[in-house]
């Protein structure tokens, strides 16, 4: 199953200045700049190619981009220079101007025009739908945040992630007495992280309906992308792409299957354990039988010359038994190695949990120091109470004894008679 992000973090306002809740950068330039960061490719053909800052940038792939702009009848044309992008821009906040939409470009007033949304699925979810996954990404929005508010869209294949930037203008209709009347308000489409993060799940259903493989519910995820507000009150827009995305949840699955598999590791260590040791004492008996059965035919052999026929018969069932034990002997082997393997394994998850658990605990550090919460040594605690209840000493000191103890089963028993050829029935113990 792929992985949808989506991203609105980035505000142009009227004076041109523009922001990020995500980074809390922020710059000029206005419509026009930010189509020179989307619209790259236009500038390459045009021949005004710009040295862009982004690293996953591919400069040889940037040709594939594509740019699109709505007209005045509504309809998408592709774009010849970023001009016909912005002049769309201008003519939505112009239509707004007209039916009676107050803009404001100064100081805190400074209103935002336009939005842009970013949107990215995984590959894997984009397989089945190479030649449709832009138009329903549109559509999608379009149905989200009004038709006529998607003024434009830039598809960008040259990075990690193919991934569309829509630009959206908030422009919030109402109509009374058959008269129009037009506002700028970007809270009347982003009320709340709440209401924001409930726009991940709306795009997501949509796309399912269109039959993509994705996530639905992704509650952890959501809750990072819809953000956060610092001790000041500010809200934080965060985003993360669907690469990122995979490798949480892949981690977080990776890391649960290991719990499982230790747990049935451990269990299966005892079981295994017992059963060697059951196949030892039940070959030790057959050891002694067999020794037993060799000390007779010694004992008999100058009083049955005559049955020497019958003798090397015997002999022959015996040396037929020789080679079952044999095998068995490889078995209980291989059922050792085995064993070593499992107490390597569960001893390399036990490592690689004290590491995520060191990596944790900086983290926690870290954040407390931003947050100035003691968050470490809270955590800290709980979770020394968990280790001292589930890992304690004894069950170490427990599981070292009986590596040893397999490691130390390599005696063999053997049988010395002078007059039968010696054989080795021993098992590798």
């Amino acid at each position: 199953m792929g992985y949808l992000s989506f991203d609105c973090s980035c505000k142009i306002h009227a004076s041109g200045r523009f922001t990020s809740t995500k980074t809390d950068m922020t710059g000029s330039g206005g419509i026009a700049g930010f189509f020179r960061h989307v619209s790259r490719n236009l500038d390459k053909q045009n021949g005004c190619e710009v040295n862009h800052t982004n690293e996953n940038i591919d400069p040889n792939r940037t040709s594939q981009n594509e740019d699109y702009y709505k007209d005045s009848n509504g309809e998408w044309q592709r774009a010849e220079s970023s001009k016909d992008m912005e002049n769309a821009v201008k003519k939505r906040v112009q239509y707004a101007r007209e039916h009676g939409a107050r803009i404001s470009s100064k100081g805190k007033n400074d209103t935002v025009i336009a939005r842009s949304l970013i949107l990215a699925i995984s590959k894997d979810s984009l397989v089945e739908h190479e030649n449709d996954w832009k138009k329903d990404m549109v559509e999608i929005t379009e149905k989200l945040f009004g038709s006529e508010n998607i003024v434009s869209w830039s598809c960008h294949m040259d990075e990690e992630n193919p991934h569309l930037h829509v630009l959206f203008v908030p422009c919030h209709e109402t109509e009374t007495d058959g008269k129009k009347k037009c506002s700028i308000n970007q809270t009347k489409f982003f009320k709340s992280p709440r209401q924001l993060a409930s726009l991940h799940r709306q795009i997501r259903k949509e796309l399912l309906k269109r039959n993509y493989q994705i996530e639905l519910e992704n509650k952890d995820i959501d809750e990072v992308l819809a953000g956060y507000y610092d001790k000041s009150g500010k809200f934080h827009q965060q985003g993360l792409t669907p690469t990122q995305l995979q490798k949480i949840s892949d981690k977080k699955m990776k890391l649960r299957m290991e719990m499982i598999k230790m747990r049935f590791k451990e269990e299966d260590l005892e079981i295994l354990e017992k059963n060697i040791l059951e196949m030892k004492e039940r070959e030790k008996a057959r050891q002694e039988e067999f020794a037993k059965e060799r000390e007779d035919f010694r004992l008999q052999q100058t009083s049955f010359d005559n049955d020497k026929a019958a003798l090397q018969m015997r002999e022959y069932t015996l040396g037929l038994r020789e080679m079952e034990v044999q095998r068995l002997e490889e078995d209980a082997e291989k059922t050792k190695k085995e064993a070593e393997k499992v107490i390597e394994i569960c001893n390399q998850i036990i490592s690689e949990k004290k590491h995520a658990y060191v990596e944790f605990m900086k983290f926690l550090d870290k954040e407390g120091r931003r947050l100035n919460k003691p968050l470490q040594k809270n955590i800290k605690f709980w979770c020394d109470k968990f280790r001292d209840k589930y890992f304690d000493e004894n069950s170490r000191e427990g599981m070292q004894i009986r590596r040893e103890r397999l490691k130390d089963r390599d005696s063999r028993i053997t049988y010395n008679n002078s007059d039968i050829p010696k054989t080795d029935y021993s098992i590798p113990f």
